[in-house]
Order: C-alpha cells, then sequence, then structure tokens
C-alpha cells in the first residue's frame, strides 16, 4: 500500500493547532499565576532601580540568556556571561554614588502572558531621552518561584517630528 505523502505546511499547521488547543487548557491557571508574575517585576525592577546587586541576580535562572539593547552584540549565554556584563552596567549607573534609587523604570504598557510554568512579559521604558526601550523577559517557574530564562532589550529611536519610531 502506497503512503501517503503530508506537505511539511500541513504538518505545521496541525502541530501549531494542537499546540494552541493545549495552550488553551491552560488558561484558567493563567488568570491566578498573573499577580504573582506583576509581583515578581515590580521586585525585579525595584532592585534594578536600587542596584540591590544580590535580588536582582537571584531574579535569573542560572543557564538564563540575555540580549542587551547597546554595549553586547552577542547573547549573553549563562550566569557567567550575564552577570559580568551587568556588574559592568551597575558601575556605570551607580557612577560613583552611594545610595539609591538610582533609576526610576516605569513600565508602560504591560503585558502579561501567561503559558503553563512560563510568562512572557513585554513593556516599554522611556529611560533614555530620544528612544524607546522594549522589553521582553521570559519566565519561568520552578519550585514555586518565578524567574527570567530570558531577558531581551531593544531600543528604538523616537522620531521628533511625531514622537514615534
Amino acid at each position: 500500500m502506497k503512503q501517503k505523502c503530508v506537505p511539511l505546511g500541513a504538518r505545521l499547521v496541525a502541530a501549531l493547532l494542537l499546540l494552541g488547543h493545549g495552550l488553551r487548557a491552560q488558561t484558567p491557571t493563567s488568570h491566578a499565576e498573573e499577580p504573582a508574575v506583576r509581583a515578581f517585576l515590580a521586585e525585579f525592577i525595584s532592585a534594578f532601580d536600587n542596584l540591590e546587586w544580590d535580588k536582582f541576580r537571584n531574579s535569573f535562572t542560572d543557564d538564563a540568556t540575555v540580549f542587551y539593547p547597546r554595549g553586547a552584540a552577542n547573547r549573553a549565554d549563562g550566569r557567567a556571561q550575564y552577570e559580568a556584563h551587568f556588574r559592568l552596567v551597575f558601575e556605570q549607573i551607580r557612577a560613583g554614588r552611594t545610595s539609591g534609587p538610582y533609576m526610576d523604570l516605569q513600565p508602560r504598557d504591560l503585558r502579561v502572558e501567561i503559558i503553563g510554568n512560563a510568562a512572557i512579559v513585554t513593556f516599554q521604558l522611556d529611560d533614555r531621552p530620544g528612544f524607546v526601550n522594549r522589553r521582553t523577559l521570559v519566565l519561568k517557574k520552578a519550585e514555586g518561584v518565578w524567574k527570567i530564562a530570558h531577558l531581551h532589550a531593544s531600543e528604538v529611536v523616537v522620531s521628533p517630528q511625531d514622537g514615534t519610531n
């Protein structure tokens, strides 16, 4: 008997439909987890605003990856790489001052999407004149604790004529 060949595109669509169905089944727990994710984000931003190194570094998984908006062209893979770069960032922000807060990060257009034991958090920051800074955090919940598994930071120039990019 001759076996029928199913095109790759059709197989991908079927897989996505099955995945989407599985994700929808997890929606009720998503709503219950959102306050915890928002609380984690508030603690993370507070630690960054105040340059509290231990709280900040403990917000990440050991194997987290990071894309920085500037100053590092390559992805940081794992604790040793992202901590080395963030230590430099902390020194630059501190600039000799001895007490915080050193920043006042105000996330805007915050969106939280929870999928099982993962969450995608996106927001924008207006912390650098002339730019809109965009952030995406992928969080992972392990042993009841949310941590950052990936941080993607990018920035776009704001057009002076209309305030958009």
